[in-house]
């Protein structure tokens, strides 16, 4: 059997493949396991968006299409509050989501009070909302008026 030379260029090829594998392999988050993150928010820039996304996600089968809802945090944050109404819109297709804030300035609380739904990030409300429809680790979801 013939024995095969390797070339320059093949062994040079060679080892930069394996020193990119390396560097790759060194970059990946060992401590995190490699199992999917429980949310796209969860290893991002923004992880204080996490537990939002994970009620919303919990959220879309229990408000039903067309229903009016609003999303909240608890303690109440203009900040936190414009990027839930982002994040509600996002997820919560074929609802009218109301905005509780924009641009991280409260809205004058008659743009959402009429919402059928009220969820809530964070603790839960220290009065009952409503109708408790789901409550989950990273919050509540209340139905305010029965559906239309």
């Amino acid at each position: 059997m013939p024995r095969r030379r390797l070339d320059i260029g093949t062994l040079s090829a060679l080892l930069g493949a394996a020193l990119l594998a390396a560097v790759a392999l060194r970059g990946l988050p060992w401590s995190a396991g490699l199992a999917a993150p429980p949310t796209p928010f969860t290893r991002a820039s923004t992880p204080f968006l996490a537990p939002a996304y994970a009620l919303l996600r919990a959220a879309a089968p229990v408000v039903p299409a067309g229903a009016s809802t609003v999303v909240l945090a608890e303690p109440r944050d203009a900040r936190l509050e414009s990027h839930l109404f982002r994040v509600g819109l996002a997820l919560l297709p074929g609802r009218e989501v109301r905005p509780a804030a924009v641009l991280d300035t409260f809205t004058p609380s008659a743009a959402w009070d009429g919402a059928e739904y009220r969820i809530v990030v964070g603790k839960r409300p220290s009065t009952d909302e409503g109708t408790l429809v789901l409550a989950t680790p990273e919050g509540t979801v209340w139905r305010i008026r029965p559906p239309r």
